[in-house]
């Protein structure tokens, strides 16, 4: 039986393109081993939004290579769209693989092992690609993708160019993946997308997808993956805010609190706009943990930009923050704006704002302290001290002392206290033995 491994770099789109080649393969007859394990064939799958994202996909490959040198070392993503010379210059990988033709993965490896390296697949995809999963690694929650590509264009991303226009999965398709992952187990679905606001199928919107995922049967509850903050109109709000099974979770892209800063970057709304928005969510929706991707050193941030977001980020109720450098990438219009902003400057001001946002986690973190959330417990103990982790609906991780009858269910726990960056509570009554996504699948032990 040939063996195979993945390694996996960038967003949820990425883990989700990887389980379902994992599936493939496995099907096919191959052994999926993990990452850092002698494989004869490993697939990278590689990320580009960032410079960072490039240089940790040829990390991953040269590993691979010393790993397994006699394997088939194949690249696929993001940053094999974009720039597949570049990936395949490297004397170890043998074949790239574009984003049209990664649904023919398998059979162009099987290829390239008859007739040797330097090949590459390009290609780009028009219309919605249906790659359904019935198992997602063994994990609690599964992921569903209902979007793919982008036609927002903003003046900094690559996006567009490796994942292609927008483009929608059908509401009856979405809502199928949906129904099966259920009858599997799973309790908990992470709708997910390049712009998953901008869903359109056949005339229906996101929110018609959120209403029909609202009324499949047996699922507990759905997450929304990161949203743009001019898609989510207030009827959006009123589903979040009455529904029963929504998480209390959104992560919502600010880049800037600079009203130039944001129209450079293409950015469709103002800093007051996405205070508003902010505000309004955390009115309607008591409790929600509200997230955001936060960029700095864009070109031209002089210190008034920078002060102007670090204030517009203390002031509204985001608890999250993911907080990165600009990095120019090839063919976009800011890589070519002048008064690029020093690498040391860039570092600077980002760690100021990572500070601003552990201190609001922790705070968000004791709020929650003498509150009973549901959590939804993963398979993995903490490896320090042995105890059950999991995620309350708002995002939090909370670590519980609790029996492996507690893994891959949704328990309630009482929260205690905070230790560090941590969540410490205690299961509140007795763990039922009801089934759960553990019991009902036998779990492939797949690592990404």
């Amino acid at each position: 039986m040939p063996r195979v491994s993945f390694y996996t770099l960038g967003c949820k789109l990425n883990t989700y393109d990887t389980e379902w080649y994992q599936e493939q393969f496995a099907q096919a007859g191959y052994e999926v081993v993990p990452f850092g394990q002698v494989a004869d064939v490993t697939v990278v799958n590689t990320c580009t939004v960032t410079g960072q994202g490039d240089a940790q996909s040829r990390q991953a490959l040269r590993k691979a290579a010393r790993v397994s040198p006699d394997a088939t070392l194949v690249a696929v993503g993001c940053y094999a769209q974009t720039d597949p010379d570049a990936l395949l210059a490297l004397p170890e990988v043998d074949l790239v693989v574009g984003m049209e033709a990664r649904g023919r993965l398998l059979d162009l490896i099987n290829a390239t092992c008859s007739i040797g390296r330097s090949h590459v697949a390009r290609g780009r995809a028009k219309d919605f690609q249906e790659m359904d999963i019935s198992a997602f690694g063994g994990r609690s929650r599964a992921f569903v993708k209902v979007q793919e590509g982008c036609d927002q264009f903003c003046s900094f991303c690559i996006i567009p160019f490796a994942r292609g226009r927008s483009r929608s999965r059908s509401v009856e398709s979405a809502v199928a993946q949906v129904r099966r992952l259920v009858q599997a187990g799973y309790r908990e679905v992470v709708l997910t997308g390049v712009h998953i606001g901008d869903y359109a199928s056949n005339g229906a919107a996101l929110l018609d997808l959120l209403t029909a995922v609202e009324e499949i049967e047996g699922l507990a509850r759905f997450r929304v993956s990161s949203i743009e903050a001019a898609f989510i109109p207030d009827a959006e709000i009123d589903l979040f805010a009455r529904s029963k099974k929504f998480c209390r979770h959104l992560h919502v892209p600010l880049q800037s609190g600079d009203d130039r800063i944001l129209s450079a970057m293409r950015r469709p709304y103002t800093s007051a706009q996405y205070r508003d928005l902010m505000r309004n969510l955390s009115d309607r929706i008591p409790g929600i943990g509200l997230g955001a991707d936060v960029m700095v050193g864009f070109p031209g941030e002089d210190e008034e930009a920078f002060e102007n977001t670090f204030k517009l980020i203390e002031e509204i109720p985001l608890v999250y923050l993911h907080v990165f450098p600009y990095s120019p990438r090839q063919d976009t219009p800011a890589a070519k704006m002048p008064h690029q902003v020093e690498p040391r400057v860039k570092a600077a001001r980002a760690a100021r704002l990572r500070d601003l946002g552990a201190r609001k986690a922790d705070t968000f973190r004791r709020e929650a302290v003498g509150q009973t959330f549901e959590v939804l417990f993963e398979g993995r103990r903490d490896p320090e001290a042995g105890l059950l982790n999991g995620l309350t609906d708002t995002y939090i991780r909370v670590f519980a002392p609790g029996p492996d009858a507690a893994t891959h269910r949704i328990v309630p726990v009482r929260i205690e206290r905070v230790e560090g960056d941590r969540a410490i509570g205690r299961i509140v009554g007795e763990v039922d033995a009801g089934v759960s996504v553990s019991d009902s699948l036998e779990l492939p032990v797949w690592q990404g």
